[in-house]
């Protein structure tokens, strides 16, 4: 109840554009994800009849597809299984062999020829990417605390960013903390 009212509780939600359940499971959400860029994928092989240019058939995948499979990423990218991982990379390796038609050797060659990123590695980067942004505004980067050194004498690896430690591997993988280990990598990278 909130204010007397009673709230009504449900299964699943969409939030713009993106499929939440009450469990915090994204399959769901990633087999819409799929399926709508399979209805785009449509489009690119209809585009591919009338151009061979690899790299205007790049242009309309990166807009049309590969930003619908991206759609709200940061959000679930470290929680999802393998098996949400391997059918969101299919679809990336369906428009490589589209595009590059009778070119096309391996999943990881078209990577190297057309300069992409598998969407695994994209993710990573987006995430960190949303991490370094958030430390910039100062009602999110609360989100992102700064370890506190005790002593005066520093660690070989100590941690930039404080990690909220879960008692569940579904807290550990959710997508704050998750980020919170990619802005510690990225600071011993440095």
């Amino acid at each position: 109840k909130l204010n007397g009212e009673v709230i009504e509780t449900v299964s699943e939600t969409k939030l713009l554009g993106t499929i939440i359940t009450n469990d915090l499971n994204w399959k769901k959400n990633i087999e819409r994800i799929v399926k709508e860029s399979n209805k785009r994928m449509a489009f690119l092989h209809k585009l591919s009849r009338f151009t061979k240019n690899k790299q205007d058939l790049k242009k309309i995948y990166i807009l049309q597809i590969r930003s619908k499979l991206e759609q709200s990423s940061v959000l679930w990218h470290s929680s999802i299984t393998k098996k949400c991982e391997d059918n969101l990379e299919r679809v990336q390796k369906s428009a490589l062999k589209i595009i590059l038609g009778e070119g096309y050797v391996s999943y990881d060659n078209a990577l190297k020829v057309l300069k992409l990123q598998s969407l695994k590695e994209r993710r990573e980067d987006l995430c960190l990417k949303f991490a370094k942004k958030c430390l910039k505004v100062p009602k999110l980067n609360k989100m992102f605390p700064r370890s506190q050194q005790n002593h005066v004498m520093g660690k070989r690896s100590t941690e930039s960013f404080q990690v909220k430690r879960g008692l569940t591997e579904r807290m550990k993988r959710s997508a704050i903390p998750h980020m919170q280990r990619l802005l510690n990598e990225d600071a011993r990278k440095r």
